[in-house]
């Protein structure tokens, strides 16, 4: 299959330097109560400070990849990924497995840890498409779609530089629409599909060599084109 070109209004932002990531506040009282009878969550919250970036994240979700400590690695990246409540209600459907009103008494499906760390670990033992394989398919946890549990690879992938060669790209709704209005692939690319994942990295290293971008640094740029603004964390 061949590439498509770089699309025009990316090729400048490559020809940049990547944007730095901005720290910012997210609201501790709307996810105390996410956590309120997960220990391991509740102590990683109480750590946190007030303003988060990419790299905090990273060093929470690093120090947390054990059994006993898993869902507090979790939460953080949920956080990172969106603070306003309606995302502290679907963090708690992930760790109940469900979705509806009396969640917060519900109680926590200890399993998805397990699911958890077998996804950290194929990503960094067999790489970005087998991990994404394995959490879209058995390893699968409710309510943890793509665009939520390729956020967890990113962040488990991450053991050196947070964009580093080694970091599996996150894949969300609004890069996968840019890249289907911006391209003309013959495949439509969808966020729940493993080909599609797989063909997703194709365009990234197909558009970052030239300018000599790792996948994460182009994933970056095109969800900043998203944003039209200037460089905002996700």
């Amino acid at each position: 299959m061949s590439t498509p070109e770089i699309p025009d209004v990316l090729e400048p932002r490559l020809r940049e330097a990547p944007p730095v990531q901005r720290a910012f506040l997210w609201e501790r009282s709307v996810w105390e109560p996410v956590v309120h009878d997960v220990p391991d969550a509740a102590e990683v919250l109480q750590e946190l400070p007030d303003r988060i970036d990419r790299q905090i994240v990273r060093d929470v979700v690093q120090a947390n990849l054990t059994r006993d400590r898993v869902l507090g690695a979790l939460v953080a990246v949920l956080i990172w990924g969106g603070t306003e409540s309606l995302r502290a209600f679907v963090a708690r459907a992930i760790l109940t497995g469900m979705r509806r009103q009396g969640t917060w008494e519900m109680p926590v499906d200890d399993s998805i840890r397990d699911r958890l760390l077998e996804g950290a670990r194929r990503v960094r033992e067999d790489g970005a498409v087998p991990a994404f394989r394995y959490m879209n398919n058995e390893g699968k946890v409710k309510h943890l779609g793509s665009s939520y549990f390729t956020k967890w690879l990113a962040f488990a992938s991450m053991t050196g530089e947070i964009d580093g060669s080694e970091v599996a790209p996150i894949l969300d709704e609004q890069v996968i629409n840019w890249i289907n209005k911006n391209t003309m692939p013959s495949e439509r690319l969808r966020t729940a599909k493993t080909p599609s994942y797989e063909r997703y990295l194709e365009l990234l290293d197909a558009w970052g060599a030239p300018h000599d971008r790792r996948r994460t640094q182009v994933e970056l740029a095109i969800f900043e084109l998203t944003r039209d603004r200037p460089a905002r964390q996700k």
